[in-house]
């Protein structure tokens, strides 16, 4: 049985709309940023297995883990997570990922993702009886034939049937026709309810199924969020909710296309009709039309977004619109078409400037929030770090924090925005020991785009140190309530403030920082932060543009 759900929580039946099966729904109010409920027993929760030599089998995080020494199917970054996992379900796949599927030698670390968490489902009674009450489509991905299975592989039917044959062989079971109908069951339900873990660096580094959490319905325009922390699933109001409002998340990045969007729900099997898919809104109306968010004081970068979306020529100008459609559109297709060498800068680079001449139409018409841009021009700024160019990089990296993601992500504390804030940070922290190298960056870049001399002084008044430690401040305000402790962000975070607070001679700086931690909404702290924060991260956003301008704009 589907255990209970949390107090904050409620499964109802939606007899309105079939296609919607069960939904989850509040059963009080939250805002933006609260916790609604933080899904800790996850019934399967497993690394995929293209990732299995980089991320712990158990907490998920990722490491150099040592493989379990009789399988070598697992892998653990502690003595810790190993015992953990033995208790919960390894001690019954150990033997059974030891076993080579019948009629191959493909040994068990190689099998698809489904077809391991297939095994662990058949060789656990209390993970199969509760994904029993879960909607897996049978009939429908029956009739469909071949379709995309989403979880590390495989295609349509027949797919399924060899992978349920496989998960069979290796949970010691026959095989026979009733046990490989069963294991197609419970293989469909596992793709249509299990979640990705997305790590930023590595990519889905593996699945999450918490049978509660995966009521929940899909929305690209969500009211709540979930953020994978360890073996945790959060529940985060992404937008204000009242009692009785269903909780809607997205199954995947709505920032993207509709095309892409649709194609990466096909495994899900329905059609979503929120607003953003029926409309095809852009990233630009979707802010518009959302509910005026209040921020606290001190942790948004972009004064009022709001209004400024408000007044955006993408959500007014009816050609603009046309624009981004078809320019988001072929552009997202012409990049992901590319592949990124990951070992010559200088392949990289060349790489960099074919995927922006990919995004002109969109750069041109200064649509900077809109797939695929960000994406790019987070590469960029990550190029130019690698290549050790950190003022490049931290010029970059403003420009995607103030003009791409606060139209993006209505929530402040959205992971993209607050990973995007320490990557600020970090970067600061490569140039706060003098401003000689961003002021040369500065002056080689002025001298051929011509930048305001306004600009220029403004670098060179920074305190880098102070505006790094607000950063660092903002960031961990971002972080999930309670949770801060296991989220790497979070975690980095606090290990960089904690070195900063120990540099000598800033009698100055922190009496005032310290006033602005503690009352944000002061008039002087509010003052205060507008000038140590908002106005120098602009600055250098400026900064960025003009690098991306003369330095990609122009295909140098």
């Amino acid at each position: 049985m589907t255990p209970p759900p949390p107090p904050t929580l409620q499964i109802r039946s939606n007899e309105s709309s079939s296609a919607k099966g069960r939904s989850l729904h509040a059963t009080r109010p939250f805002r933006p940023g609260q916790t609604i409920h933080a899904f800790a027993a996850p019934r399967l929760a497993l690394a995929s297995t293209t990732h299995l030599a980089r991320v712990c089998s158990h907490c998920l995080r990722p490491g150099d883990p040592r493989a379990c020494s009789r399988c070598r199917a697992a892998f653990y970054c502690d003595p810790a997570c190993q015992a953990a996992a033995w208790a919960a379900v390894h001690a019954r796949e150990c033997k059974a990922l030891r076993r080579r599927r019948q009629g191959s030698d493909r040994p068990a670390a190689l099998l698809p993702t489904p077809v391991r968490a297939l095994v662990q489902a058949l060789l656990v009674d209390e993970t199969a009886r509760a994904l029993a009450p879960l909607e897996g489509h049978v009939p429908r991905r029956r009739n469909q034939g071949r379709g995309h299975l989403g979880l590390d592989g495989g295609g349509g039917w027949q797919d399924l049937q060899m992978m349920a044959m496989a998960g069979c062989a290796f949970a010691g079971m026959e095989g026979t026709e009733d046990e490989v109908t069963r294991a197609v069951d419970l293989l469909c339900k596992i793709q249509t309810n299990a979640f990705h873990r997305y790590d930023a660096d590595l990519g889905q580094v593996g699945i999450f199924l918490e049978p509660t959490l995966a009521m929940a319905n899909h929305s690209c325009v969500p009211n709540a969020l979930v953020q994978f922390i360890g073996r945790k699933g959060i529940l985060t109001a992404e937008r204000p909710i009242e009692a009785g409002d269903e909780v809607e998340i997205s199954y995947t990045d709505y920032t993207y296309p509709l095309t892409k969007r649709q194609q990466a729900l096909a495994s899900y099997c329905f059609e979503c009709r929120c607003p953003r898919c029926k409309d095809d809104l852009n990233v630009y109306q979707v802010g518009a039309a959302s509910p005026r968010n209040i921020i606290p004081d001190g942790l948004s970068l972009v004064p009022d977004p709001f209004s400024r979306l408000r007044n955006h020529p993408a959500v007014n100008d009816a050609g603009k619109q046309v624009l981004v459609k078809a320019h988001g559109e072929s552009a997202t297709m012409s990049t992901e078409r590319r592949t990124m060498p990951q070992d010559s800068l200088h392949e990289r680079h060349e790489m960099l400037l074919a995927q922006y001449r990919d995004c002109a139409g969109l750069v041109a018409a200064e649509m900077w929030a809109v797939t695929p841009v960000p994406q790019l021009l987070t590469e960029i700024s990550i190029y130019y770090a690698e290549r050790g160019d950190f003022a490049f990089a931290l010029a970059v990296a403003c420009f995607v924090a103030t003009a791409c993601d606060p139209y993006r992500y209505a929530a402040y504390f959205h992971p993209v925005r607050a990973k995007n804030v320490l990557m600020i940070a970090k970067l600061l922290a490569n140039t706060a020991e003098g401003t000689t190298a961003l002021n040369q960056a500065v002056e080689s870049i002025t001298t051929r785009a011509d930048l305001d001399q306004k600009i220029r002084e403004t670098l060179r008044d920074i305190d880098q140190v102070s505006l790094c430690q607000m950063l660092l401040i903002m960031v961990l305000r971002s972080a999930p309530a309670g949770h801060a402790d296991g989220w790497e962000v979070a975690v980095a975070a606090r290990e960089m403030l904690q070195d900063i607070e120990q540099l000598p001679g800033r009698d100055k700086e922190l009496p005032l920082i310290t006033a602005w931690m503690q009352d944000p909404s002061d008039e002087q702290c509010r003052a205060f932060f507008d000038y140590a924060v908002v106005q120098q991260v602009d600055a250098l956003a400026s900064l960025g543009r003009a690098v991306l301008q003369v330095k990609f704009g122009t295909g140098a």
